[in-house]
């Protein structure tokens, strides 16, 4: 009877613990979640229970957040198939949090030892493709991209539905992508820090013609607010005895995962440094 009762109790108490770990590591808020249970917004670096209630502001407030074996999760209300005039924007962060399918990035074009780049389709992918700060240079291979005042890259996106075409600059074989150059148009500004359905074509003047490399989303992400992020991330991480390179590793990770593909050395630069800057 002893026997069983002592059984009980570690069953109880590790019962409790597995509850006590079973928890969110918040690292990004876009727009404003509450707490109900707390009555405060939802911030980066705060830990959520899996029973707490959340108030969402619209559909497009989410969180991201690190679980307790180091999952990646979205907190999000999902948006409902029909419209509901009566939908609710509140959940538990167990029925809200859906866990994000993580990228290989070996299958993600991350190859920061690359020098240059010979195929604009596989660097900039298809899908979202993002630059970390104001600005990105890529140096290109000669052969495959012989840049020159007749031929050169052009990207075409429209703004406010209206036609942008921008020649993109080069200093001898490298594209030189800037932020204010290209969401900034005689057409009108670019909302936000996203250009969507971008498509790169390669032009030549003499004999006007183009050829559509590939068509993706544009996404310039605010270096300072990367920094503060992975400093948010950072702590959890050492929190589970990572050595550095891991850590590097699961920032990279982390980052194609949310934010999309990148330059690899930019990246690769950026998240060495934070780690040893920490």
């Amino acid at each position: 009877m002893k026997t069983l009762k002592i059984f009980m109790i570690l069953l109880i108490s590790l019962g409790f613990s597995a509850s006590a770990q079973d928890v969110y590591h918040v690292t990004r808020v876009n727009g404003t979640i509450t707490n109900l249970g707390t009555g405060t917004n939802v911030i980066a670096g705060e830990t959520l229970n899996p029973d707490d209630v959340l108030l969402f502001e619209s559909l497009d407030s989410y969180a991201i957040a690190i679980g307790c074996k180091m999952g990646r999760f979205q907190i999000k209300i999902q948006d409902p198939a029909q419209a509901n005039e009566h939908l609710t924007l509140t959940a538990m962060v167990k029925d809200a949090a859906l866990p994000t399918k993580m990228r290989n990035l070996m299958l993600a074009r991350f190859n920061p030892s690359e020098i240059q780049v010979s195929d604009l389709r596989q660097y900039f992918g298809n899908d979202k493709f993002s630059i970390i700060g104001d600005a990105v240079t890529i140096p290109l291979d000669q052969q495959k991209y012989s840049l020159s005042d007749d031929k050169f890259i052009v990207f075409y996106y429209r703004v406010d539905n209206n036609p942008v075409s921008k020649k993109i600059g080069h200093d001898e074989q490298s594209l030189i992508l800037e932020k204010d150059k290209l969401v900034t148009s005689s057409a009108g500004s670019v909302q936000g820090n996203e250009i969507s359905n971008l498509a790169v074509y390669e032009y030549q003047m003499s004999s006007r013609s183009s050829q559509e490399i590939t068509r993706f989303t544009l996404v310039f992400v605010d270096k300072n607010e990367l920094v503060s992020e992975f400093n948010t991330i950072i702590p959890i991480l050492k929190r589970q005895k990572m050595a550095n390179d891991d850590i590097k590793k699961y920032l990279i990770e982390y980052y194609y995962d949310f934010y999309g593909a990148t330059d690899s050395k930019t990246i690769d630069t950026f998240a060495d440094q934070i780690v040893k800057n920490y």
